[in-house]
């Protein structure tokens, strides 16, 4: 991907830098355990429960139950709805349907709305140097999970000289900082209680913040893990689009107005995961990758693509064209969202057990 003169490398954040893990909302739980534990509570050896987010400490039991009362009151409503319409609705087609019905035509972005706003509520209350603090912390916490390093960007500069790199996250500002800084890139966007960035309105930010990565003529690389699709739409505006560790990877269709030319799909390995391997470990890839083992590549052209989705591709076309005319009809968004959903489990299939398509 980066061995052509390249302008602009933009830059997802959370589960793309680290494997699994979401570094905005990390931040929020720790802020949440600070109010309570103060510094001595979180920086010593305790319990930390689903997905690094709770922290009990059973030496100080009233201080836990304090904490998992304002944690409760904090999330437990917006948590039970996104459990029900982002998670739930995820793997069970008719609850799906129902959220295209209820949200619209994009409801992973509604859905998210609501936990994002939350949070970021919240982390607006505090000191910004506490949550630089705090977010340094973090980052230094999942150290293991890291998938880009510095390391990794330094070597991308050395081979496209001049290239600006971006990240772009949905996480808040003291979050981004420590990023830029630990990985060395030169700018950031990011959410604020106001304005979450998120989808497309990673878009929209980032023609804010580098105008010229939308020349007509720019030359873009765009990497992301776009959890539940919600980066899907960078497809549509940058000439090289990739997916890391996805659970949900870019579909392998674009429209005609899109720059891209190019869509990767790869499981990139953690720190962790890399010294496992050094050692000689035969199972060293992460539980949390659900036995996706990479084995070899596998490249699929402009026909190879046609051959296998001719028949599909016909049918999103028809679909594509009633959109302009109705484009906040949820049936027919739902409806175009499965097709590309089955290009993308056809393309997986054609290629298993390799790990990219390019």
């Amino acid at each position: 991907m980066l061995e052509e003169e390249r302008d602009c490398l933009i830059l997802d954040l959370d589960k793309t830098t680290h494997l699994g893990r979401n570094l905005g909302e990390l931040l929020e739980w720790e802020l949440c355990a600070h109010e309570v534990y103060g510094d001595s509570g979180s920086e010593r050896p305790v319990q930390r429960w689903f997905g690094e987010r709770v922290l009990v400490d059973w030496a100080q039991p009233a201080k836990l139950v304090r904490y998992l009362g304002s944690g409760a009151r904090r999330w437990a409503l917006p948590g039970m709805h996104y459990l029900v319409w982002g998670r739930m609705a995820s793997r069970i087609p008719s609850l799906r349907q129902l959220a295209y019905r209820r949200f619209g035509p994009d409801p992973t972005a509604a859905v998210q709305r609501r936990p994002q706003t939350v949070a970021l509520t919240h982390l607006a209350t505090a000191d910004e140097s506490l949550l630089l603090k705090l977010a340094r912390r973090v980052w230094r916490r999942h150290a293991p999970d890291q998938v880009v390093s510095r390391e990794d960007l330094d070597w991308v500069r050395s081979r496209c000289p001049g290239i600006e790199i971006i990240l772009s996250s949905a996480s808040p500002k003291s979050m981004l900082d420590v990023a830029v800084e630990e990985l060395g890139a030169d700018r950031a966007g990011y959410s604020t209680a106001d304005r979450i960035n998120s989808g497309n309105a990673k878009i929209e930010q980032l023609r804010e913040i580098c105008p010229r990565a939308f020349d007509p003529d720019a030359n873009v690389v765009a990497i992301t893990d776009t959890g539940y699709g919600e980066d899907h739409c960078w497809a549509e505006h940058f000439t090289c689009v990739v997916d890391i560790n996805s659970p949900t990877p870019f579909a392998p269709i674009v429209t005609q107005a899109s720059p891209a030319r190019e869509v990767h799909s790869a499981i990139v390995l953690t720190r962790e995961e890399q010294r496992r391997r050094d050692d000689g470990d035969p199972g060293y890839l992460d539980a949390r990758r659900h036995d996706r083992t990479p084995r070899e590549k596998v490249e699929l052209d402009r026909e190879g693509l046609h051959t296998l989705l001719g028949d599909l591709l016909a049918e999103i076309n028809r679909l594509a064209a009633r959109m302009p005319a109705r484009p906040q009809r949820w049936d027919v968004a739902y409806a175009l969202t499965t097709l590309t959903e089955e290009s993308r489990a056809l393309l997986w299939k054609a290629a298993s057990p390799a790990v990219e398509v390019g």
